[in-house]
C-alpha cells in the first residue's frame, strides 16, 4: 500500500541537556531550565505537542535530556 501525505503539520523543536560537568544527573535542574525556556519563548501551552525526557546511563549515573515539540502559529518567528 502506498500512502501519499498531502497535508503537513509544521512543528518546531528544541532539546536541552545538563552539561556533563554541571549536574548531569540533576533532573529538577533540567526541568527548571526547560520551564524557563518555554516562558522565554512565550509558548502557548496549547501549542505544545510533545515533551520527551530521557536519561543516558553513564558510569556516573543518569545524564538527563529533554526535547520539546510545538506547533508554531502562523507568522511565528520563534526559534530555539
Amino acid at each position: 500500500m502506498h500512502v501519499t501525505l498531502t497535508d503537513s503539520w509544521p512543528a518546531r523543536t528544541f532539546s536541552l541537556a545538563n552539561a556533563k560537568d554541571d549536574r548531569p544527573d540533576d533532573l529538577p535542574h533540567l526541568l527548571r531550565r526547560l520551564a524557563d525556556r518555554i516562558e522565554g519563548f512565550n509558548l502557548d501551552p496549547m501549542s505544545i505537542l510533545d515533551l520527551t525526557v530521557s536519561a543516558e546511563i553513564t558510569a556516573d549515573g543518569p545524564w538527563w535530556s529533554a526535547t520539546l515539540y510545538w506547533a508554531p502559529e502562523a507568522g511565528d518567528d520563534q526559534g530555539a
